[in-house]
């Protein structure tokens, strides 16, 4: 028998005793007089409140509640021992005054229970959370310079033959990626040390986009371009967020689209918002790939990218495009709180 069932045990046991006794004695049994047990008088209710505290801070709810109110109603029902020849409201209004020991004892207990559970409870969010948002990271950052390696990689091994001086140049690219890819994941994990969420999201700005669009470009064999129609300031976590989508989106074409060739992305502003559009000119779908309102799904990323998106106060647009192609558009605020943008 563990400890809290014993417990409960304990207090369900000098609870029937407490009312077994009171029983016997009202019953004609000769009782102890008030003056003898004056001492006893506070001992015995006091000691089954505290048993009350104890069952219901540790044992099971069930176990808990049968103990607790055994015990709460010997506390209760020990003065109708000396209340032998009271008027039936006197004995009640006695019995209800010393159960408030055992109330008070057992909302305590229970309040402190409750605030371990929700302590527990709350820390267990946070885990998942930083869990959800380390994956989210991983998808996001790392999976796009390794999805670069691994383009370089394929370029060179079909372009380039052994002893090609090319070979020195491309090799220096991998590995510049690669270094990327560490650091991002190292930006990743810290996570775990962060507490702003918005920290979290913040990296990379309007004008890295420029370098990770000619990055893009550089590698196989589909042109990239940047268009930015700008005439409003933009905040660091917006344009993180403005950032991070482009990322996405560049990563899905190398992903998924086929034969793409041509990649455009388009920053441009109105009074109340920033829109970021990336679009390709690839199949969206391959022979045997899936359906063009699924082909760019990606998982994590569109889901996540909208999730972000729409907690900053904004909203993501994903599809295929005619003639043929996929388009993103994100549309965010200027800043977060903004009132034009609304993010909360």
């Amino acid at each position: 028998m563990n400890i809290r069932r014993m417990l409960a045990v304990v207090t369900a046991v000098a609870g029937a005793a407490s009312i077994t006794a009171t029983i016997i004695i009202r019953a004609g049994a000769p009782g102890p007089k008030v003056a003898d047990a004056a001492t006893w008088l506070i001992i015995e209710p006091l000691v089954l409140a505290l048993l009350v505290g104890v069952v219901v801070r540790w044992s099971a709810p069930r176990e808990a509640v049968m103990s607790g109110t055994l015990s709460a109603l010997g506390s209760a029902l020990w003065v109708q021992r000396f209340l032998h020849h009271s008027p039936a409201l006197e004995a009640t209004a006695a019995s209800a005054t010393w159960l408030i020991p055992s109330l008070a004892m057992g909302i305590i207990a229970w309040y402190m229970r409750w605030s371990e559970f929700t302590r527990a409870r709350d820390i267990a969010l946070m885990r998942a959370e930083q869990r959800s948002r380390l994956a989210v990271d991983l998808h996001d950052y790392v999976a796009h310079d390794i999805s670069e390696i691994v383009a370089r990689a394929q370029a060179g091994r079909a372009v380039l033959p052994m002893g090609d001086p090319r070979v020195a140049e491309l090799l220096e690219q991998i590995e510049t990626a690669g270094l990327r890819a560490l650091d991002s994941m190292d930006q990743t994990v810290r996570i775990l040390n962060e507490d702003d969420e918005l920290v979290h999201s913040a990296r990379g700005s309007i004008e890295d986009i420029d370098e990770l669009v000619r990055r893009f470009g550089a590698v196989g064999e589909v042109s990239a371009a940047v268009t930015k129609k700008l005439n409003y300031p933009v905040s660091d976590v917006i344009g993180a967020e403005a950032y991070r989508t482009v990322v996405e989106a560049l990563t899905n074409v190398r992903r998924h689209s086929v034969h793409a060739t041509e990649v455009s992305v388009v920053l441009s502003q109105s009074d109340a918002h920033l829109l970021v559009s990336i679009s390709d000119n690839g199949e969206t779908r391959g022979p045997s790939g899936p359906p063009p309102s699924t082909s760019h799904t990606g998982g994590l990323g569109l889901v996540a990218m909208g999730e972000r998106v729409r907690r900053l106060g904004g909203s993501v647009e994903a599809g295929p495009q005619q003639p043929r192609g996929w388009h993103v558009i994100a549309t965010l605020p200027h800043s977060v709180g903004s009132p034009q943008g609304g993010a909360q």
